[in-house]
């Protein structure tokens, strides 16, 4: 799955998403863990992003999402630094 740097301030209302263990404590009490699926949740009130975070939607984000994020390519060989 692509992971998605945050470009402006986004507000997710649903959903899925898979996030890392910071983020994840910072939203918990709008989030539910997936059973058997490590840093993935389900929205269940709305969660905000700033920009500069990395977040990992499942799908294609809808067009008005898409332009507040810009899709991460890895390169061969290189390593994220998140």
């Amino acid at each position: 799955m692509p992971k998605y740097r945050v470009e402006q301030t986004i507000t997710l209302y649903g959903g899925e998403l898979i996030l890392n263990a910071a983020q994840a404590s910072a939203r918990a009490h709008n989030l539910e863990p997936v059973a058997n699926k490590k840093g993935r949740y389900t929205i269940v009130s709305p969660v905000q992003f700033k920009a500069g975070e990395v977040i990992v939607i499942p799908g294609e984000p809808d067009k008005a999402l898409g332009q507040r994020l810009s899709k991460l390519d890895k390169v061969a060989g290189e390593r994220n630094a998140e």
